[in-house]
């Protein structure tokens, strides 16, 4: 039993954990307990999420595999979901592989015929990928630009390992993961006394109780975290739900006619732009002369509206309603998942009644927790 005065910082209150392979140089080091890595990702977003994937993606190809089949007893299910990654990255790979590899061993007209399915199956694949994941950021941005609720903030997870005969002198190891990854189990610990934030123990929750319209900010952390926790979930639903209906737009974009001409071979690619500057520098070449040797980027753009107008302007009937509809399904979700996170009607702007009350009661003298 624990006996608090309603004065005291009650959020001051600090367990220890067992650890196995513990030293007083783990105590020191930046990373010897769970670490968020805001400024990180705030500064550099595109190298941090590289370097996670990174290191996520080449364990998920050598460690976790060996620590599975060897039965490891520090095995664990974030390694097993990050193997994961292996069959979706190998599927994806002979989808693009299995026509375009093996076409040269068909007969002229059957390599032609492959070339062009290779080519769909190829496309097809990176806008499936492409629309998945930047569909996402379409709901997840603008929540973290009017709220600063981060639905992806990462954070770095110290593992201690059970000692093994492989790890007798490494006792240690570091999974990356998202402080909101667990909608009921969130890392709230790991936003108290953030400097990242602030330099008060509430610094995050207060920024997020001001931008939420909340003017009564004392103790900020239990008035939002239902609404941080709400928007979480409303965003991870919508987020999701239009990531398949992007990738799938992708899909079908892919599966349009003028992909069958796009020149791929990189060969082929640097004879048209060696070509293309051998014909610039010419001082009689025309417009259309070297217009005609286009970049791949300036191809790939040119390709991707051509298919795209295919798919809702024409063939039959049937496949222009299905068209339009699939992308007009995806808009809508997007603009619906916006719509939800953004807006609260039930904020009560301004009114200190907003909330629950205030776990520490600071009329009485003591607390019995």
């Amino acid at each position: 039993m624990v006996y608090l005065t309603g004065k005291e910082n009650y959020g001051a209150i600090k367990t220890n954990a067992l650890s196995f392979g513990k030293s007083k140089k783990a105590d020191n080091d930046e990373h010897a307990h769970d670490v968020v890595l805001y400024n990180e990702s705030k500064k550099h977003p595109v190298s941090t999420s590289l370097k996670i994937q990174t290191d996520k993606l080449t364990k998920a190809f050598t460690t976790y595999p060996k620590k599975g089949l060897s039965g490891s007893k520090n095995a664990n299910f974030y390694e097993f979901l990050t193997m994961g990654m292996v069959p979706y990255l190998t599927g994806s790979a002979a989808m693009i592989g299995v026509f375009n590899l093996a076409s040269k061993f068909f007969d002229t007209p059957g390599a032609v015929n492959a070339s062009k399915l290779g080519k769909k199956m190829g496309i097809g694949v990176v806008l499936y990928g492409l629309g998945k994941v930047l569909s996402k950021k379409l709901i997840e941005k603008p929540l973290k630009w009017k709220y600063g609720i981060d639905v992806n903030l990462p954070y770095k997870k110290k593992i201690d390992e059970l000692p093994e005969e492989n790890n007798k002198n490494n006792l240690v190891a570091y999974e990356y993961h998202k402080v909101f990854e667990s909608v009921d189990f969130p890392r709230y610990d790991l936003l108290y006394n953030n400097k990242d934030f602030g330099e008060t123990r509430n610094a995050y929750y207060d920024k997020i109780a001001k931008k939420m319209g909340i003017e009564d900010a004392q103790y900020s952390d239990q008035k939002v975290k239902d609404k941080i926790k709400e928007k979480v979930i409303k965003t991870k639903v919508f987020s999701t739900l239009s990531s398949y209906l992007w990738a799938a737009t992708g899909v079908a974009i892919a599966a349009q006619k003028p992909w069958e001409n796009l020149v791929i071979n990189p060969k082929t690619r640097i004879n048209n732009l060696r070509n293309h500057l051998q014909i610039a520098k010419a001082a009689k070449a025309s417009k259309q002369e070297i217009a005609k040797y286009d970049f791949f980027i300036k191809d790939f753009g040119k390709k991707f509206v051509k298919s795209l107008d295919e798919l809702v302007n024409k063939g039959s009937k049937t496949n222009k309603i299905a068209g339009r509809l699939l992308i007009g399904s995806a808009i809508f979700m997007t603009l619906l998942g916006n719509f939800k996170t953004l807006f609260d009607f039930n904020n009560n702007r301004g009114k200190k009644s907003h909330g629950s009350s205030p776990l520490i009661d600071e009329s009485k003298e003591k607390v019995v927790c």
